[in-house]
């Protein structure tokens, strides 16, 4: 039967009323999806515009971050003595380049494809993509180069570089330039006599990638400004017509995408069921005996209802359990009520162990209380984050950033719900970078930057802080080291001496590397002059300790520069300077030693690098001369050999002797070309020479410390030809002190080219007896201090007359120098001295008058009163 014959139709006025409804309803809802669009609009345009904001932002902070990298690196390199004095007019091209201080690394490693030398007048030194050029820099740079050196030295303060963008090749760059000045306290005079040194970082597509992607760029690039749309965002270059630029992500365009399509879908289907569901009420208005199937049909809405809340609850559980994140909720006292099961993954703890108690328990933040944080969040609040700290089920601390947001009831906070990224990796990476900004990769000490940050901190109140002293350590002999057995032997010394100097200091004082092989020691609260000569000598006992390297020991020292706060002021680039100062002189005086730092070794470090450098200037230019002193059986007639002697013929002061610069010589490592040079000279010299006439020749105990003196010897040999039976060399006692299993290796190996070895100075060292039985020697030398005495102290000739005994017993030939007496020479005669030398014979004279002398003494055999040269 059919029931809806019993219903009866809703009185007009009823159903008019059901109409408005309809309409007030259908109204509200077009409002509200008008509404929403705006809404989503809005936000899509305010993502994009948030969007260009940040990319403008990060490129200009890129460029803004590669200017200051380059300004600090040119500063290094330009603020520096070292660099200064060879960078100065002339350019010494041998060290910039050759030896790579300011050549080509500077464009295999660091990138940078152009570096320059400028005054005012011209370019003085050019070095483009690794290559040396004798060009000027006008035909690589847009931007003049008399602009560029106006900029730097029109500066009130010389040591701030200049940065500007300029074309290199047609291409933008970076040009960086800095006044080249020392680092110490010598005056500069005019500034606009200042070289300029220039660094030219080219901004290739390469490096621009690179230096996107630390800043989340994406394909960073520079385009000409006539090429891109006056609304694109971009970053101007200056004048060069370029500017920088950078892939947009669209995040709401992207964002729209996403949403309109489903949206507009969804839309659509509600106004269909709207306006199903007003015809369908419609039709109920006017038939009452339908409300029986409209209830049916409202219960099986709200079962579908029930069945989808469930597939979403359902979805979201699946979500939180396969999230990174952990998520949780907490009620209104701050007690835990939910934790997803990524939880329990992460930090170790079973769900339940945590549920019901105060989140303030599991998580802790030391910048605020997490209590206070989580109240002061309002509906109007985003989602906010706070960085926590907890401990794992193992007790290990682990670092979270914690997102939350409050959870309302009719407008009542009744708890919180939120997230927890695990960020352990990310501040263990940020901590590393920290560190490594603050210390030395190789050794693990205090780099120049924390040692900078010490002193400033310590030196703060000045005449009140404790007393500082600050060691400037240089280790002696590594140079050969590093050279000779590589890096990684260098390597293995530099972290040993790093774990002995830490092991030699308290927990309060300071040890850093500078780099190379320096170190510097601050001794906290410690000025006294006893008590730093006790560290001194116990540091400098623990570094002469051999170091172990593939089971070989590695001998080395150390030189110590001290500068005292309370003397010499709290300044801490003055104090690092003084005791680099004080440094130099303790390695001028030998090595191996401490020196105080005083106001007058600035003057004297000041003239010996002035002899420093006249003596590089010698040996570049030629400025040695050899003069050659003649030996005779002890008659005074016949010569029987001729020891060479360097003199320096120096422009200014005339011809030196060596003891104004051997000394420097040996102290510098110069003394190994030198040593090179006299022999090499010496060697082509005497070939004009009879063949029973031999060439004598010193060595420097420091050419056995710092070269392969053999090796040396061997190929002047070869290239010169000259015979090897007719080369002596003659050896002081030093070269035994300094290492004797070393030096009687190299001896026996000299002896095996077949030269001769003549040990000088015999009787004025500790164990000269001990050497002459233990080393292949030929000969020896008295030293002259015994024969200036011989004719009037029966001790000296005693002591003369016992070393002629020892060497005939010994199978050596003797010979006594510094013969300066008719006396002397007939005394030697009598206790059957071999051979002799001296001025009563013959000073040291030039090759020409040697040859003279020569021709004279083979032709007429004259007597030695008639035959000598003064």
């Amino acid at each position: 039967m059919d029931i809806s014959s019993y219903a009866a139709p809703l009185p007009p006025r009823q159903n008019a009323v059901t109409r408005r409804l309809a309409i007030a309803v259908g109204a509200l809802f077009v409002a509200g999806v008008i509404a929403a669009s705006v809404a989503l609009l809005g936000i899509a345009n305010r993502l994009d515009t948030e969007e260009i904001s940040k990319t403008r932002f990060y490129s200009a902070r890129a460029l803004e971050n590669r200017m200051t990298a380059s300004k600090n690196y040119i500063s290094s390199y330009a603020n520096w003595t070292t660099a200064y004095e060879h960078l100065s007019n002339p350019v010494d091209i041998n060290w910039a380049f050759t030896e790579q201080n300011v050549g080509k690394t500077l464009f295999t490693n660091d990138g940078y494809d152009g570096v320059f030398v400028l005054d005012r007048e011209r370019t003085r030194y050019a070095v483009v993509r690794g290559q040396l050029l004798d060009s000027d820099v006008s035909e690589f740079l847009q931007i003049p180069a008399a602009t560029l050196v106006e900029q730097v030295q029109g500066q009130s303060d010389l040591s701030i570089p200049v940065s500007v963008y300029s074309l290199f090749e047609g291409w933008p760059a970076l040009v960086s330039a800095a006044a080249i000045i020392p680092n110490d306290a010598r005056p500069l005079g005019d500034p606009r006599k200042t070289s300029v040194l220039v660094f030219v970082d080219k901004l290739t597509p390469t490096k621009l990638r690179a230096l996107g992607s630390g800043y989340g760029l994406s394909n960073l690039t520079l385009a000409p400004d006539e090429t891109l749309a006056r609304d694109r965002p971009r970053v101007a270059l200056d004048n060069t017509g370029y500017s920088l630029i950078a892939d947009l992500e669209h995040p709401g365009q992207r964002l729209l995408w996403s949403l309109l399509p489903p949206l507009g879908v969804t839309m659509l289907v509600l106004m269909l069921l709207t306006a199903y569901f007003f015809r369908h009420a419609l039709r109920s208005s006017q038939y009452v005996d339908q409300s029986f199937a409209v209830m049916q049909a409202s219960n099986l809405a709200l079962e579908s209802a029930n069945r989808g809340l469930e597939a979403s609850e359902e979805r979201f559980r699946a979500v939180a359990e396969a999230a990174s994140d952990w998520i949780w909720e907490v009620d209104r006292a701050l007690s835990l009520t939910y934790l997803s099961a990524r939880f329990s993954e992460v930090t170790g703890y079973p769900q339940d162990f945590w549920l019901g108690q105060d989140i303030g328990q599991l998580l802790f933040c030391d910048t605020t209380p997490l209590e206070l944080w989580l109240r002061a969040l309002t509906e109007q609040t985003n989602t906010s984050d706070l960085r926590c700290t907890y401990r794992d089920h193992s007790g290990e601390q682990r670092h979270c950033r914690l997102s939350a947001r409050p959870i309302f009831d009719q407008h009542v906070v009744v708890g919180y719900r939120g997230t927890a990224s695990d960020i352990t990796d990310e501040v263990a990476a940020h901590a590393q970078i920290q560190h490594l900004s603050l210390h030395d990769a190789l050794t693990g000490l205090p780099n120049r930057n924390k040692l900078a940050r010490y002193l400033d901190d310590a030196l703060l109140l000045k005449e009140h802080a404790p007393a500082l002293s600050l060691l400037m350590i240089d280790l002696d002999n590594f140079k050969p080291i590093n050279d000779s057995l590589g890096h990684p032997a260098g390597d293995a010394v530099l972290q040993e001496v790093a774990t002995r100097l830490r092991e030699s200091t308290r927990d309060n004082d300071i040890v850093a590397r500078l780099g190379g092989d320096e170190f510097v020691v601050v001794l906290n609260g410690m000025d006294s002059h006893a008590e730093i000569d006790k560290f001194c000598t116990r540091l400098i006992g623990s570094l002469h300790q051999p170091v172990v390297f593939e089971h070989h020991p590695l001998h080395i020292g150390a030189s110590i520069g001290i500068a005292l706060s309370r003397r010499h002021g709290y300044v801490p680039g003055d104090l690092i300077r003084y005791a680099d100062i004080a440094l130099y002189q303790a390695k001028s005086e030998g090595k191996n030693t401490w020196c105080y730092f005083e106001a007058h070794m600035s003057d004297q470090i000041q003239t010996r690098r002035q002899m420093e450098d006249d003596l590089r200037h010698a040996l570049k230019h030629n400025e040695f001369v050899l003069h050659y002193q003649p030996r005779y059986k002890v008659d005074g007639k016949q010569i029987v050999s001729v020891e060479a002697l360097v003199r320096w013929q120096h422009p200014t002061q005339g011809l030196l002797g060596p003891d104004v610069f051997i000394a420097l010589a040996e102290q510098t490592d110069l003394i190994v070309p030198l040593g090179r040079w006299v022999l090499r000279e010496a060697c082509e010299t005497a070939l004009a020479w009879p063949p029973d006439i031999l060439l004598s020749v010193n060595l420097s105990p420091a050419q056995f410390a710092v070269s392969d003196v053999v090796e040396d010897v061997r190929e002047i040999l070869v290239e010169t030809r000259f015979p090897a039976s007719r080369l002596e060399l003659e050896i002081t006692e030093n070269v035994m002190l300094n290492d004797t299993d070393c030096a009687l290796i190299t001896m026996n190996a000299l002896k095996e080219l077949g030269v001769r070895l003549n040990m000088d100075d015999f009787g004025t060292g500790y164990s000269s007896l001990g050497y002459l039985r233990a080393y292949p020697f030929d000969g020896i030398k008295i030293d002259k201090r015994f024969i200036a005495s011989i004719s009037s102290g029966a001790n000296d000739r005693a002591v003369v007359q016992a070393i002629i005994g020892l060497g005939k017993a010994m199978g050596l030939t003797v010979t006594a120098e510094g013969v300066e007496t008719e006396e002397q020479l007939a005394i030697l005669g009598k206790d059957q001295c071999n051979e002799v030398q001296g001025y009563f014979m013959s000073r040291p004279i030039d090759k020409v008058a040697f040859a003279q002398l020569l021709q004279m003494s083979r032709t007429d055999h004259p007597a030695h009163k008639k035959g000598r040269v003064t």
